[in-house]
């Protein structure tokens, strides 16, 4: 059975590697599934659009809330006993939420919209030698680089935030519903 229209996500294409060429003032954009990378001129961004993304997972953790009382320990040990301790260890259902963050790129003549995730991304290979060790400044880098390479392209309220430092907007719900918001 397939998904109802309303659910499905717009056309796009997950970025896999990004470099910037200064020389040629140009991006080299490889796309997941799709052979050899893309020469596109910094001209040709028309919009960028930011967002972090909620994620929950639920699991389960094992709860072993029954702790070894030593005054006993000490008490049993002193007067011959055999000690035999057991743990009552129960499931308990774990929620975890973290924020994933997320990076759009609206590129005329192209029907789709190219996206990539910050933490499975490769700021390295864009970065260089710029690049740290923390996903954050890594990021805002990243971020402040390509606003900089692409200076005609419309930025959105999250792109703002992150490169001048300020409050960031609520997260989104999903990645189809960041989708969808880039792709207008």
């Amino acid at each position: 059975m397939s998904e109802p229209q309303s659910y499905a996500p717009p056309p796009n294409a997950r970025i896999e590697i990004l470099t910037f060429d200064d020389g040629a003032h140009a991006l080299s954009i490889s796309l997941r599934g799709v052979e050899g990378a893309r020469a596109v001129d910094a001209a040709s961004i028309s919009a960028m659009h930011g967002a972090r993304i909620r994620h929950e997972q639920l699991g389960t953790a094992k709860d072993a809330s029954r702790t070894l009382d030593v005054g006993i320990l000490a008490a049993t040990t002193a007067i011959g006993m055999p000690v035999v301790t057991t743990r009552a260890t129960k499931d308990v259902s774990v929620s975890t939420e973290h924020l994933q963050h997320a990076l759009a790129l609206k590129v005329s003549g192209v029907p789709e919209v190219w996206y990539l995730l910050a933490q499975s991304f490769n700021f390295r290979k864009a970065l260089g030698p710029d690049a740290g060790y923390s996903s954050e400044l890594n990021l805002r880098a990243f971020l402040k680089r390509l606003a900089a390479f692409a200076p005609n392209a419309a930025k959105d309220a999250y792109l703002t935030a992150m490169i001048d430092r300020k409050d960031l907007p609520p997260p989104v719900e999903s990645l189809i519903d960041f989708l969808r918001t880039a792709s207008k």
